[in-house]
C-alpha cells in the first residue's frame, strides 16, 4: 500500500475508511466496510482503487424462498462510512457529506423535509426529543429542530468523528484529536472533556458512545474501552479490548469499532484486527475474549452475539462466548457490521447486497440488492421492517418474511 499526502486523503476519502497518522500527518486509506487485515497484501485488497483487489466470488444459491422483500428505494447524496441514520418523530432522517438532512416516511420512502448545511457533515445524525444532532465538517456540533432551525452550535476545536450519543442530559462525541467531549443538550455548552493520547496511526472510523444509567461507555483507538461518569467526566474504568500486535504501525492498528453493546451486567466490544471482548459493566474486568478481526460494530441480544470478520465470515457466539456457528459462504465479500431481528442476522457486502442468515444455524435465507456500493452502517431493524443507507446514497426500506 502506498503512502499518500494528507491533501489526497482528505479529497479522496468520500468512499473509504481512513487511517491517519495524527502525529506525522501521513495517511492510509482503508476501503470497504470498515475492514480489517492481517498483512499489507490483505490490506491492499481492501482499497477501492487497488489493482490487486481479487474478483468477488459468486454468491451461493438460496434455498426455497427469499426472506427479504424490498418496500421502497430512493436516493440522496453520497454518504461516508458510519453515517448512521436516526429516527425522529416516526421519520427516518439521513445526513450526507454534502450537508443535506433528509427525512423519509419509513413505510413509503416519501420525503417529508430536507435541510442543508453548506459546510457539510462529518458523521451520521442522532435524534433526541424532537431535536437532531449532527456534526459539521467545520468542527461544529449542531442541534437542529425539525423545521431546520439551529437551536445551538458549538465549535469543538477539531472534526467530530463519532455519531453523537445522547442521554443523561448530554450529547457525547469524540473528535479527531482523540478528545471525548460532553455537551449540555439544552444549551450546547461543553460540560467536560477528556483528552487521550493517540497511537501513531488510527482509523478514521465513525463510532458512537452508549450512555446508560449515568455512565458513558466508549471505545477508543488503540484497542481500549472506557466508562465515564456522565455528570462530571470522571473515568470509572478503562480496559483493553485487544492489545496492538505486530511490528509495523498498520499491523498494530487495533481501534475499537462501532458502538459497544451494554446489556445487563456486561459490556461487549470488538476491535480492528483484534478481539471480541466482554467486560463486567461495573468494574471493567475481563469476562471473556475471542479472536475476531471485526469489520465494524457487533450485534447482540440476550442470547447471542454476532460479528462479521475481515475474511467475510459471519460468526455467532453465545452470551458466554461459546462459538455457535460460522457462515463462510460470503468469504471475500467485505461485509458490513451486522444487525439482528428476531430470527435473522443481517449483513451487507461491498456490492450493496443485503444477506439474511438464520440465527440458529447461520444458513442463508434471504438476499436483496439495496445499492451499488457498501452500506454506510449496519442495517436499522424494527420488528419485521428494516432500512439501509448505502455509501452511494441509496436509501431502502425492506420487510423480512422470517424476521
Amino acid at each position: 500500500m502506498s503512502r499518500v499526502k494528507r491533501t489526497q486523503i482528505d479529497s479522496g476519502s468520500r468512499r473509504s475508511l481512513l487511517a491517519r497518522s495524527l502525529r506525522a500527518g501521513a495517511g492510509f486509506a482503508l476501503g470497504g466496510s470498515m475492514a480489517a487485515c492481517s498483512s499489507m497484501d490483505t490490506l491492499t485488497s481492501w482499497i477501492p482503487w487497488s489493482s490487486s483487489k481479487p474478483k468477488l466470488p459468486n454468491l451461493p444459491e438460496l434455498g426455497a424462498g427469499n426472506s427479504l422483500l424490498m418496500l421502497w428505494r430512493t436516493s440522496v447524496d453520497e454518504l461516508g462510512q458510519g453515517f448512521a441514520p436516526a429516527m425522529l418523530d416516526g421519520l427516518l432522517v439521513v445526513a450526507t457529506r454534502s450537508g443535506r438532512l433528509t427525512a423519509f416516511d419509513p413505510m413509503s420512502g416519501e420525503r417529508r423535509f430536507e435541510h442543508r448545511y453548506r459546510k457539510g457533515f462529518s458523521t451520521g445524525v442522532a435524534g433526541h426529543e424532537g431535536m437532531l444532532l449532527v456534526a459539521g465538517s467545520d468542527g461544529f456540533l449542531l442541534a437542529m429542530s425539525r423545521d431546520g432551525t439551529t437551536r445551538w452550535s458549538t465549535y469543538l476545536g477539531a472534526e467530530v468523528v463519532s455519531v453523537p450519543a445522547t442521554g443523561s442530559g448530554i450529547a457525547v462525541v469524540r473528535t479527531s484529536d482523540n478528545r471525548i467531549q460532553a455537551l449540555d443538550l439544552e444549551r450546547g455548552q461543553v460540560r467536560w472533556s477528556i483528552a487521550r493520547q493517540s497511537p501513531p496511526l488510527v482509523l478514521r472510523a465513525t463510532n458512537a458512545a452508549v450512555i446508560r444509567d449515568e455512565v458513558v461507555f466508549m471505545g477508543l483507538p488503540g484497542g481500549r474501552m472506557m466508562a465515564v461518569n456522565s455528570a462530571n467526566g470522571q473515568i470509572l474504568w478503562e480496559s483493553v479490548v485487544s492489545s496492538p500486535r505486530g511490528t509495523t504501525e498498520i499491523e498494530r492498528l487495533s481501534d475499537v469499532l462501532g458502538q459497544p453493546i451494554v446489556d445487563g451486567a456486561e459490556v461487549l466490544a470488538a476491535s480492528f484486527q483484534g478481539k471480541l471482548t466482554s467486560f463486567d459493566r461495573s468494574s471493567g474486568q475481563l469476562r471473556w475474549s475471542r479472536d475476531v478481526g471485526a469489520v465494524g460494530a457487533i450485534a447482540a441480544d440476550s442470547v447471542q452475539v454476532i460479528a462479521a470478520d475481515d475474511r467475510g465470515q459471519v460468526q455467532s457466539f453465545s452470551r458466554s462466548g461459546a462459538p455457535q456457528w460460522k457462515q463462510e459462504a460470503l468469504r471475500g465479500r467485505r461485509l458490513s457490521a451486522p444487525a439482528l431481528s428476531q430470527r435473522l442476522a443481517l449483513v451487507a457486502d461491498e456490492e450493496g447486497v443485503l444477506h439474511g442468515l438464520g440465527r440458529e444455524q447461520g444458513q442463508l435465507l434471504g438476499r436483496l440488492s439495496v445499492g451499488s456500493k457498501s452500506i454506510a452502517c449496519a442495517p436499522w431493524i424494527d420488528g419485521t421492517l428494516g432500512w439501509t443507507i448505502s455509501s452511494d446514497g441509496s436509501v431502502c426500506g425492506f420487510r423480512m418474511a422470517h424476521a
